[in-house]
This record gives structure tokens, C-alpha cells and sequence, in this order.
């Protein structure tokens, strides 16, 4: 009977996205679009919730909120994207906000196409499976002399049970929230840095906001959630590191589908 239900849902909420997609131009933002739906669901009588909150939990701790697109009757989680194509990261993504919510079926709808697409989604709760290959590769650039090795393989090993465990598509304060929880289960000293002072020659010329870890004293983590990591410049962390008197830190972007650690040194 559920599987029934999730799928007369799903037939519905997709035919009114070809109603929405054939009506409007595919320039909009996103939430033009899940206006237009918004629109028709009511008319059709169908419960929905707009840019619904939910907890998000690491380990039974809550690390921050998330805001769904749109989810419909308390059963599918729906993802509207304005994009060329779906992607596989779109995907992730969709699925990390299925665990959220502890809901097994989704629908990631994009508007951006030249052509309608969309794609049905299906959650089964499984043990997180990392990338064993690229947790080796990440160790395998860690400096001699620098720390104590068991230590940074510890920490690595905490970053990567992270987004084995959220995967992505999360804002990074969550991750970085995560991350400081996954590091004291692990029974590290971590206190958690909310600014980071931006330096100029030198020259300490003001502070932004950056969640960040320190570990033990003499590990800076920098966990982020960006699209381009190359649009963070390492030298500006370098120079905080140095103003730290830290010698080595980890960049961590979760962004992506898979965990690439980026070890720095000064």
C-alpha cells in the first residue's frame, strides 16, 4: 500500500512539473519554479510544505538545520534544480537530504534543460561505505616530521566518516559542526573557531567568519563546502596558520561526491 501511495504521488507531482516546465521560460531561480508548483499542487488539493526545516543529526548530535525545496503529503522529499543537466552530484545531494528526513523517496526535478528531466529516488539506510582508495592517497601526502602521523590519521579518518556519513550538499557550518563532534567521539582535544583573521602583507586587517577546528594544538582544520575549491586561496590559510603558530593543516571540501583532503603545511 505504501509503495502504491509513493507512486501515485510521484505521478502527480511529476505531471505537474511538465505542467510547470512547458509553461514557463527556463531562466528562472529556483524558487520561481516552485512557486509555479506550489500553485498547482493546490489546486489539486495536495498538501506540500515550502522550504521545510529539519534537524540534521550526526551520531544522535544535531549539527545544524537544512531547508527542503518542497516536500509533498510527509512522504517525498522534492529537489528543484535549474541546471543544463542533472548531474550525479545533484543526485547526492538529493539523497543526503532523504537521510534527513528519514524518507525513501524523493524526486529531483530540473527546469534548466532544453528538455525535461527528471529523476526518481530511492533511500535505503546502509552502512556509509568510504573511499578507501582516496583516504590512502590523502595519507600518503602528509608531511614528515611535521606531527605525529597517528594523529593525522586520525583526524583524516574522522573527516572521511563524516561525509560517509552526510554525504553532500549541506552548507559547510554543518559539516564543520560534524566534524568537531566525529574528533571528540574519537577522543581528540578539539575547540571549535568561529573567525579567522584575514592577512595582507603582513598585516592582520580583519576578521570574517570561518568555522574551523583546532586539534590538539598543532592541527588547524578547514572544512568547507564549495563548488570550485580552487576559489579558496591556500596562502590566506597558510598565513593563519602561521599567526597560529600551527605548522600543518587539513582542507577538507565536502562538497563534492567524494572526500580529497588537501594537506598544508607551513
Amino acid at each position: 500500500m505504501t509503495d502504491l501511495l509513493h507512486k501515485n504521488l510521484t505521478g502527480a507531482i511529476i505531471g505537474v512539473y511538465y505542467d510547470v516546465y512547458n509553461n514557463t521560460s527556463h531562466t528562472y531561480p529556483e524558487y520561481i519554479y516552485e512557486g509555479a508548483m506550489a500553485y498547482d499542487l493546490q489546486a489539486l488539493n495536495m498538501p506540500y510544505q515550502r522550504q521545510a526545516q529539519y534537524d540534521v543529526f550526526y551520531k544522535d548530535k544535531k549539527v545544524g538545520e537544512q531547508h527542503l525545496d518542497m516536500f509533498l503529503a510527509g512522504e517525498v522529499v522534492v529537489e528543484l534544480k535549474v541546471a543544463p543537466e542533472l548531474t550525479r552530484l545533484h543526485k547526492a545531494q538529493a539523497m543526503s537530504y532523504l537521510k534527513v528526513t528519514d524518507k525513501q523517496v524523493g524526486l529531483l526535478l530540473n527546469f534548466g534543460g532544453s528538455e525535461p528531466e527528471f529523476k526518481r529516488l530511492y533511500f535505503e539506510a546502509r552502512q556509509p561505505q568510504n573511499d578507501e582508495e582516496t583516504f590512502r592517497q590523502a595519507m600518503a601526502t602528509v608531511p614528515d616530521g611535521y606531527l605525529d602521523p597517528e594523529l593525522t590519521w586520525e583526524v583524516i579518518g574522522g573527516l572521511f566518516e563524516v561525509h560517509g556519513t552526510l554525504g553532500p550538499g549541506f552548507i559547510y557550518r554543518i559539516y564543520a559542526n560534524a566534524c568537531y563532534h566525529e574528533l571528540k567521539l574519537r577522543g581528540l582535544r578539539v575547540r571549535a573557531e568561529r573567525e579567522m583573521q584575514v592577512i595582507y602583507r603582513g598585516a592582520a586587517i580583519g576578521a570574517i567568519k570561518f568555522n574551523h577546528l583546532r586539534v590538539e594544538n598543532d592541527l588547524l582544520v578547514f572544512p568547507v563546502a564549495i563548488m570550485d575549491v580552487n576559489d579558496i586561496r591556500l596562502n590566506n590559510l597558510k598565513d593563519w596558520m602561521r599567526v597560529e603558530r600551527v605548522p600543518l593543516g587539513i582542507l577538507a571540501n565536502f562538497y563534492a561526491e567524494s572526500l580529497d583532503p588537501m594537506v598544508l603545511r607551513v
